[in-house]
């Protein structure tokens, strides 16, 4: 039997406002409801047992006790994110070879990577990323790590870069003159943070375009953004790894700083010319 998310968004267009809304709160609190009675499930998303018991009949299964078993068995074993199975399989690796093996696992997100994204998304991409009034740039957890490094890369070839940031819940302020004619770029990997799709909805309604980099099954999220990204970021550790991610921010910078030539140029120049003022050991 396919895995319980599969089923689910196989059906989703099928069904009632009230089954969306079961479904929604499964696909994005998963792990979180795996030991939950019919009644606790019912109530966090407030519908009636009767309701969870007909939407589980509806993808398949006897009733409740069935599809909360498929919940179980697709957390710990299909979903790539589970961070206690990833520790557990690690556990298994000898540690001589785990340096070998982990770039190895790099090597490999990184060749499906360049598989799965088509020319056309990159070639939107860039045109969004060279083009736009102003590019923000979000992402949460391990997931500001890229946007610090995007949002750091390029500004250095194009101005009007902003990196939006949770520190003092400045977010909403700072997009408060955004329109369509900037660009929302978010970094959002499961398990997908609330705080960068709210974010995200709220640039939305001034118009900004979204394009989103995300992992390379982004089913879930495939209606927040223009265009998606997607990236292999499986990785051998505790945690997935982020390699092809930093990989594709590099290759968007340079390929912005190949569109706007002449912009690229000023801004490292002047930045050059900064950095000969004292800022590092061999600047003098």
């Amino acid at each position: 039997m396919e895995n319980i998310i599969k089923i689910i968004y196989k059906k989703y267009d099928g069904f009632t406002n009230s089954k969306k809304l079961i479904a929604d709160y499964i696909l994005n609190n998963f792990n979180n409801i795996v030991y939950d009675t019919l009644s606790t499930l019912a109530q966090k998303i407030g519908v009636s047992t009767t309701s969870i018991i007909r939407f589980a009949k509806d993808l398949g299964f006897d009733g409740y006790s069935e599809l909360q078993e498929s919940i179980r068995n697709y957390t710990r074993s299909d979903d790539p994110f589970n961070v206690v199975k990833n520790f557990k399989e690690l556990e298994n690796e000898n540690l001589a070879e785990l340096f070998e093996n982990s770039l190895k696992k790099d090597i490999e997100n990184l060749n499906k990577t360049i598989h799965s994204i088509s020319k056309e998304d990159l070639e939107k991409s860039i045109d969004l990323l060279a083009n736009s009034r102003k590019v923000y740039v979000i992402g949460y957890n391990d997931s500001f790590t890229l946007a610090y490094y995007m949002a750091l890369r390029l500004s250095q070839v194009r101005e009007s870069v902003h990196l939006l940031q949770s520190v003092g819940n400045m977010n909403p302020m700072e997009l408060a003159t955004s329109n369509d004619k900037d660009l929302m770029l978010a970094f959002l990997f499961p398990m997908y943070s609330l705080n960068t799709i709210n974010i995200i909805n709220k640039a939305k309604q001034n118009g900004t375009k979204v394009l989103i980099v995300t992992s390379n099954d982004a089913t879930r999220i495939k209606h927040l953004g223009d265009v998606l990204l997607p990236t292999y970021v499986y990785g051998l550790g505790v945690r997935e790894s982020l390699i092809a991610a930093v990989s594709l921010s590099d290759y968007l910078a340079s390929a912005v700083a190949l569109v706007n030539p002449d912009e690229s140029r000023k801004l490292i120049t002047y930045a050059d010319r900064i950095y000969q003022t004292g800022y590092y050991l061999d600047s003098n």
